[in-house]
C-alpha cells in the first residue's frame, strides 16, 4: 500500500515483508516500510492521507473496509477491490451513510490510446457498435503462483479490464444475452464466452472469448467514419470507411513509455481529485454485479 499526505510532501510505501520493501525501495527510490498496517494507522490522521491499496487480491477487501472503519476518505483502491462480488457488497453496506467514494484502478482508461479514442469517437459523431475480446492465456495463467479463489474469480480480477473500457464508452447494457461452456481446471465456471445486447446508449455490442484457443485482449469502436482498434490496447489503429487498410495512430505517450501504461495518468487525476475517468466503487459494484457475473455465467 502507498500513502501521499494531503499536502504531497512525502510519499511512503507500506509492506508486509523486509524483503520485499527493501526490493521496492531498490527500484522506485520511493522510503517503503516493513509494518503491522494497523499499528502504524493507529499513529496516523488518516484523513490527510491518500491511500493506493495494492495488496493482493484476497485481501484487497479486508484492507479497504479497514480504511474506511478509521476514516479514511481519499482511497483508490487497485482492482478489482475484493476477491468476489459478496466481498465487495460487504463494503458496499460499510459505506452506507458515508460520505466517501473510494476509487477502483482501471489505470487501461487512462491509456494515451483510450484517451485518444475517446476524443476521436465525439469528433466523429459518437459511437455507432463496439466489439471486444478477452481471450486469455490459460496454459500461462496456470503457472501463476495464484490461489484458488483468485483464479476461480480471473474474469473478475483480470479480464474485466477490457470489458470495462468498452463499456466505459458504450454505456451499461441496458439488454444483453451471454453464452458459457467450456471449463478449465483453475475456472470450472466456463473457458468460452460470448454474448451481445444494447446498451443505455442505444450503442449494440458483441464480444467473445476463448480462454481454450488463440486469442487477445481488443476492442474496437465504430463511429460514422471508420473503426477504432485498440489491440493492442496499448495502442491505436483506425480503419477508414470504405478502406481496407489499418493505419496506426502516432499517440506521443512518454507517461505510458517511462512508467506502467496509464499508471502515471491514473494516480495523478487521483491525486488532483481529477475523476472523469475514475470509476467509484459503488459503480463497479453495480458493473459487477450487472455484467461482469452474467458474461462469466454466475447470473442468469
Amino acid at each position: 500500500m502507498i500513502t501521499s499526505s494531503s499536502e504531497f510532501g512525502f510519499t511512503i510505501a507500506l509492506g508486509r515483508r523486509k524483503e520485499g520493501c527493501e526490493v521496492f525501495e531498490k527500484e522506485t527510490g520511493v522510503v517503503c516500510k516493513a509494518v503491522v498496517l494497523e499499528d502504524f494507522i493507529e499513529q496516523m490522521k488518516v484523513d490527510e492521507y491518500y491511500f493506493i491499496i495494492t495488496v493482493n487480491t484476497e485481501n484487497l477487501g479486508g484492507v479497504l473496509r479497514y480504511l474506511i472503519g478509521k476514516g479514511a476518505a481519499n482511497i483508490l483502491v487497485e482492482k478489482p477491490a475484493g476477491i468476489d462480488a459478496a466481498d465487495i457488497e460487504k463494503t458496499i453496506k460499510l459505506l452506507e451513510g458515508k460520505n466517501i467514494f473510494p476509487y477502483v484502478a482501471y489505470n487501461r482508461r487512462f491509456y494515451k490510446s483510450f484517451l485518444t479514442a475517446k476524443k476521436m469517437i465525439d469528433e466523429q459523431g459518437g459511437l455507432l457498435s463496439c466489439h471486444f475480446e478477452f481471450t486469455e492465456w490459460a496454459h500461462e495463467i496456470e503457472k501463476l503462483d495464484k490461489t484458488k479463489e483468485a483464479l476461480e474469480n480471473w474474469l473478475l480480477g483480470n479480464s474485466s479490464h477490457v470489458i470495462d473500457i468498452a463499456f466505459s464508452i458504450a454505456g451499461q447494457p441496458k439488454e444483453m444475452s451471454c453464452y458459457t461452456s467450456g471449463f478449465l481446471a483453475w475456472h470450472p465456471r466456463a473457458a468460452q464466452f460470448s454474448g451481445a445486447g444494447i446498451t443505455g446508449r442505444d450503442v449494440v455490442f458483441s464480444y467473445q472469448a476463448n480462454w481454450q484457443s488463440a486469442g487477445r485482449w481488443g476492442v474496437e469502436f465504430n463511429t460514422l467514419e471508420g473503426k477504432l482498434i485498440l489491440r493492442p490496447m496499448e495502442k491505436l489503429s483506425f480503419q477508414k470507411k470504405g478502406q481496407l487498410g489499418v493505419v496506426e495512430i502516432d499517440l506521443n505517450n512518454p507517461e505510458d513509455l517511462d512508467f506502467k501504461p496509464g499508471l502515471y495518468k491514473q494516480v495523478e487525476a487521483f491525486l488532483n481529485h481529477e475523476n472523469d475517468n475514475m470509476i467509484s466503487l459503488q459503480q463497479h459494484h453495480k458493473n459487477v454485479v450487472n455484467v461482469l457475473e452474467k458474461i462469466n455465467g454466475k447470473v442468469k
